[in-house]
């Protein structure tokens, strides 16, 4: 059925997206031109028809937010935030914490400048604090990217800019001091691999994660879509931002069988609870994975260790430093020598057989 004008459209977009069904509504320009700008993406047409419902309803009720807000940018939104924020802070004598804010915009999140700030999804966001983890940052710079990022979303919810709030969703690295990033020995391998073929519980995604390298945020969000079986089996598949986006990750004989086996269930991700339904990252990080280390007597492990014990193992396999970086997702921009962006995977294939 057609629906009246200027009460919005449903368009599903074409190719396999975990979203695929985007939400319009009309503005007017400033040419005064109606134009269509997207509410939000959904992975499922009911859901689109919800929003869009919910929106109209809320329109004719005049507590809608205005389109020119659903296309603020991020850095629209930072703009408003610091211009009031910065103020009190200068205000209050505080020129510790302006100067984090500040640090944490300039370093990190304006990546997302010119995003749309209701188009910039969970995992995006995660992004920023993994890698901020993966580069061995302080906790107090960790924290003070996660406290723009929610300062940012408390701002925009406020105004109706977004319409949820995905920062209260964030899992924030624990980094101690006291127990440095570590890599798993080969005796401990050699058990986990055994854990695994025993069905010890999540002992496969441990496994998984040592022989991928996979960032746990990365790794919990796998879709059916991202594996390609050619070429012995490989993803195509990373956080959406610099060097790892959409990078290739040949996958190990070792641990074949078990995304085999997680594939062949069918889910929209390929790591799923006992119910079918994707991991949070936080329930991995504090409830699958610490059982793991006990019984490998390695209690101050953190996920980050299997992503180490990949990078590790690779360099004592004799793999180049450019290889290590491709397959890692790390930036290949200060390596003049990297002749080659988008090797075969082939080649790929082969670095990552190399492992015992």
């Amino acid at each position: 059925m057609r629906r009246p004008n200027g009460t919005g459209t449903i368009v599903k977009l074409p190719g396999n997206r975990r979203k695929p069904y985007v939400v319009k509504v009309s503005e007017k320009d400033r040419h005064g031109h109606i134009v269509q700008r997207p509410l939000g993406y959904y992975a499922l047409g009911d859901e689109a028809q919800a929003a869009l419902d919910d929106y109209n309803d809320r329109r004719r009720a005049g507590t809608a937010p205005l389109p020119d807000k659903l296309s603020m940018t991020v850095q629209m939104v930072y703009d408003g935030w610091s211009g009031r924020e910065y103020a009190k802070l200068e205000k209050a004598g505080r020129s510790s914490s302006l100067q984090s804010h500040k640090a944490a915009w300039n370093k990190r999140v304006s990546r997302f400048s010119s995003r749309k700030m209701r188009e910039v999804a969970l995992d995006e966001w995660q992004s920023i604090l993994d890698e901020d983890e993966d580069k061995g940052l302080s906790q107090s710079t960790i924290n003070n990217d996660a406290a723009l990022i929610r300062a940012l979303y408390a701002y925009s919810m406020e105004r109706d800019i977004v319409g949820k709030d995905y920062s209260k969703y964030l899992d924030v690295p624990s980094v101690d001091p006291k127990n440095p990033k570590g890599a798993l020995s080969d005796i401990q391998l050699a058990k986990l691999e055994k854990m695994a073929k025993d069905g010890f519980p999540w002992a496969d995604t441990v496994l998984m994660l040592c022989y991928t390298g996979y960032r746990i945020t990365e790794f919990l969000s796998l879709s059916p879509f991202q594996y390609h079986p050619e070429s012995g089996g490989y993803f195509s598949a990373g956080i959406k931002t610099g060097a790892g986006r959409n990078r290739i990750l040949p996958i190990h004989p070792k641990i074949k069988p078990y995304f085999t086996r997680r594939l062949a269930q069918g889910k929209a991700t390929i790591i799923t609870n006992d119910h079918g339904e994707p991991v949070p990252t936080w329930w991995y990080r504090e409830r699958a994975f610490p059982p793991i280390m006990e019984a490998l007597d390695l209690p101050e492990a953190t996920p980050h260790w299997c992503r180490h014990t990949f990078n590790t193992r690779l360099l004592t396999a004799g793999v180049d430093e450019i290889t290590r970086k491709l397959l890692m997702g790390h930036s290949l921009k200060k390596d003049t020598n990297a002749g080659y962006a988008h090797p075969p995977v082939e080649w790929l294939a082969e670095a990552v057989q190399k492992l015992a």
